[in-house]
């Protein structure tokens, strides 16, 4: 189950993410630059407010992960849940009612346009609030999927709506309005759609068994509301972190800046977003081994999965690291946007490279139901990266910021393992450092700092350089490291082509 919910994950992130990448230069023709830079405003203003999933979601899915294994405990689950949907319900008003009254400031104060009017920026703004809360207990019922383990179930899902907003969104700003509110008009549309169907589908999965109506009950909140409000301002905190580059930036800067550094962030947000199969899956996983006490089991895993990551992850962000031009104009076809956008993407590659190396020790300290060490961690790093933040942005622009974000992920990586590994699995720290990041990241950088040093001609000549480039690190990769190459093996020999392949030579045998 372990690997087809990885597999899953994977899919589930991949897919929404290349399809962004894919669309993305679509929206910068129809829609132009600035009206881009006011999407990634929004999306910065949607992750800066996920605090008020007060660590809910998270909650609902490591309350079902233990749900599943205490039969006793199902009906106060199944409660849990609709009590939380409540809350969710709440907190979507309260967005609502906060864009609304918040509209005409951000307009007229906050956000610097040359060319839209601010008629359209408020208009845009209420038309965003309104899809956003829509779209807020998604969460809850994402983590409750995710829980129960019907990964594949909640990334078909995901899929599909992603899809349908993505494209749909396409469509319509290319042949029906080439203007933002088309476009917002569109997603709240989506918006309607995605919360009927996962709300339908989540009580179909948890009704499975049960013997009454699932009810309103905040007493089932006593015994989960510390951890919920732990990850709940951890949640406040990191989200500050995550959107405090864009949300200065807009302040500071123009709106087509924010544009550019929107384009760099979109490539450099897909990095994480390919650990997240991983972690998402190893969760309610370590939630298991750790109520089982199984040490044993759960180191195995934690080092199994982290040498996936580091695999995957390495290469990706080293070929950004050296060839972020490169890259930017092969997919938006724009020497503006390549050119403004390159420098911040080669350093925003080396924030995620680290970042994304971190997941899974974070994912291991929810589930060991330990919240205080990024909370601590992201409390001091907030205090001090915002005043460097806004001083770099002042002087050195978008790529500011992206040196701002390196800084914050190389010292997160070098200094937290250290503290959580006092408090679980305490004889496995050296073995994360060596063999499962630090070695990958060393095998991974080498081969492509060679092309870049080297220099290359032509955007073919390239492309085989990086090609070769990656049969190397696959090569040295699988040579030392056991668990890589068994799945690289399996992967290649259970993979429908070649399983077709064997089966007619079964045959003809």
């Amino acid at each position: 189950m372990f690997k087809r919910n990885v597999l899953a994950n994977f899919f589930g992130k991949v897919w929404p993410s290349l399809l962004g990448l894919v669309l993305v230069p679509i929206y910068l023709r129809y829609l132009g630059i600035e009206a881009y830079g006011l999407i990634g405003f929004f999306v910065a203003l949607q992750g800066l407010i996920t605090f008020l999933d007060l660590g809910l979601s998270t909650t609902s899915n490591r309350e079902v992960a233990k749900g599943l294994i205490l039969r006793e405990q199902r009906e106060r689950m199944r409660d849990l849940v609709r009590t939380l949907e409540v809350i969710y319900g709440f907190v979507a008003l309260v967005i609502t009612l906060g864009f609304f009254l918040s509209a005409d400031w951000l307009a007229m104060e906050w956000i610097n346009v040359r060319e839209l009017s601010v008629n359209t920026v408020r208009l845009a703004t209420i038309i965003f609030g309104i899809s956003l809360a829509l779209r807020w207990p998604v969460a809850l019922y994402g983590g409750v999927l995710q829980g129960s383990e019907k990964q594949v179930l909640y990334n078909s899902l995901y899929v599909g709506i992603s899809t349908l907003r993505g494209v749909g969104a396409a469509l319509v700003v290319a042949f029906v309005s080439h203007t933002i509110v088309a476009y917002l008009i569109w997603q709240l549309i989506v918006a309607v759609v995605e919360l009927m169907l996962m709300a339908w589908v989540i009580w179909k999965v948890l009704n499975q068994d049960s013997i009454r109506t699932p009810r309103v009950d905040f007493s089932s909140l006593k015994d989960v509301w510390k951890f919920s409000v732990s990850v709940g301002t951890n949640s406040l905190i990191a989200a500050l972190l995550k959107q405090l580059d864009r949300i200065i930036i807009s302040k500071l800067l123009l709106l087509h800046e924010v544009g550019y550094y929107s384009t760099a962030n979109t490539v450099y947000s897909a990095i994480p977003l390919l650990v997240s199969p991983f972690a998402t899956a190893a969760f309610p996983r370590f939630t298991t081994l750790i109520a089982e006490n199984n040490e044993t089991e759960l180191a195995a895993t934690y080092h199994k999965t982290a040498q996936y990551v580091s695999f995957v992850i390495v290469p990706i962000s080293a070929i950004l690291i050296f060839f972020s031009k490169d890259v930017l104009l092969l997919w938006t076809r724009s020497e503006d946007v390549a050119a403004n956008a390159a420098p911040t993407l080669s350093i925003l590659a080396i924030a995620a490279l680290f970042n994304s190396m971190m997941q899974l020790p974070f994912m291991l300290q929810l589930a060991a139901g330990i919240t205080w060490i990024s909370l601590w961690n992201n409390s001091i790093n907030l205090v001090v990266l915002a005043p460097i933040m806004v001083f770099l942005i002042s002087h050195y622009g978008v790529t500011g910021a992206g040196i701002s974000w390196a800084l914050f992920n190389i010292l997160y990586y070098l200094i937290v393992p250290h503290v959580m590994h006092r408090h679980i699995l305490p004889g496995e720290k050296a073995g994360w450092f060596l063999k499962d990041t630090l070695s990958l990241i060393l095998l991974g950088i080498l081969p492509y700092g060679i092309i870049y040093m080297t220099g290359h001609g032509s955007s073919v000549m390239l492309f085989l350089e990086i090609a070769l480039g990656s049969v190397f690190y696959l090569a040295i990769v699988c040579l030392f490291y056991p668990v890589i190459r068994m799945a690289v093996m399996d992967l290649a020999l259970n993979n429908p082509l070649a399983l077709k392949v064997r089966r007619m030579q079964m045959e003809k045998s």
